[in-house]
C-alpha cells in the first residue's frame, strides 16, 4: 500500500476496530431506547390506571342507576301515600296520622338518596376529568414514543451504514499483513482489550506511558519491524509511520 510499513497498517487495522467497537456500544446504549424503554413502561401504566377508572365509573354508573330506580319508586310511594291522605276518603284520624309519618318517613329517604345521587354525580364528575386528563397524557406519551422510535431508528441507521464500510476498509487492510501478526493482535485484544498497538514517541510507549531504554529506542530504526513495548508487551509503531 504505496510503500506503508506493516506496523502502520495494524495501527490503521486497530482505528478501525477501536471505532467499531465505539460504534457498536453507541447503538446499544442510545439515550432513544432508554426513553423508549421508559415510555413504554409510563403507557402500561397509564392503561392500568385508565382500566380502573373506567371500572370505577363503570360501578358508580351502575350505582346510579340503582339509586335512580330506588328514587323512582319512592316518589311513586310518596304519590300513592299523599293521594291517599289528602282523598278525603280516610276519615280515621288515626289512620291519617299513620300516613301521613309514612310520608315524612319516605321523603326523609327520598333526600338521602338524592344526597348520594348528587355525590355519585360528583364522583362521576372528578372520574371523568381524570379520565380525560389521563387519556390526554397516554395520547401525548405514544407521540412521544413515535418520536422516539423514529430518532432511534435514524440512529441506527446510520451506524449500520458505517460499520460494514468499516469492515471493508479493515478487510482490504488485512491483505497486507502475515495471518501470523493478525493472530498476535487478536490474541492481545482478548488478552488486554482497548489498544494493543502503541505508537514510540520520544521513547515512551502510549499505551503505557513507560520510558524504554534509549538503547533499545536507537535501534528501533526499522519501520517494517514489530516491536514491542519492554512493560506492557503491546505492539509499538514508529512515530513516523502513525497514519490515522
Amino acid at each position: 500500500m504505496n510503500g506503508r510499513s506493516g506496523p502502520s497498517i495494524l495501527l490503521d487495522i486497530q482505528n478501525i476496530d477501536l471505532r467499531i467497537e465505539e460504534l457498536t456500544l453507541t447503538r446499544e446504549e442510545l439515550p432513544e431506547r432508554e426513553e423508549i424503554k421508559q415510555l413504554t413502561e409510563r403507557i402500561k401504566k397509564l392503561n392500568k390506571e385508565l382500566k380502573n377508572l373506567n371500572q370505577e365509573k363503570h360501578s358508580l354508573k351502575l350505582d346510579q342507576r340503582r339509586i335512580n330506580d330506588e328514587v323512582s319508586i319512592l316518589s311513586d310511594k310518596i304519590k300513592s301515600k299523599e293521594e291517599k291522605l289528602y282523598s278525603g276518603k280516610i276519615t280515621n284520624p288515626k289512620e291519617l296520622v299513620g300516613i301521613n309519618e309514612e310520608v315524612i318517613s319516605l321523603k326523609s329517604k327520598m333526600d338521602e338518596k338524592e344526597t348520594e345521587l348528587l355525590e355519585l354525580m360528583e364522583a362521576l364528575d372528578e372520574i371523568s376529568k381524570n379520565l380525560e386528563k389521563k387519556e390526554r397524557h397516554l395520547r401525548e406519551t405514544l407521540e412521544e414514543i413515535k418520536k422516539n422510535e423514529l430518532e432511534l431508528a435514524q440512529k441506527e441507521k446510520e451506524i449500520d451504514q458505517e460499520i460494514p464500510e468499516l469492515k471493508n476498509k479493515r478487510n482490504n487492510l488485512v491483505k497486507h499483513l502475515d495471518t501470523e501478526i493478525l493472530n498476535e493482535y487478536e490474541n492481545l485484544r482478548k488478552e488486554k482489550g482497548g489498544e494493543v498497538v502503541a505508537v514510540l514517541k520520544d521513547g515512551i510507549c502510549s499505551c503505557c506511558n513507560m520510558q524504554l531504554p534509549s538503547i533499545k529506542v536507537d535501534s528501533m530504526r526499522d519501520s517494517s519491524i514489530f516491536y514491542h513495548c519492554d512493560f506492557c508487551k503491546r505492539i509499538l509503531v514508529l512515530p513516523q509511520n502513525n497514519h490515522k
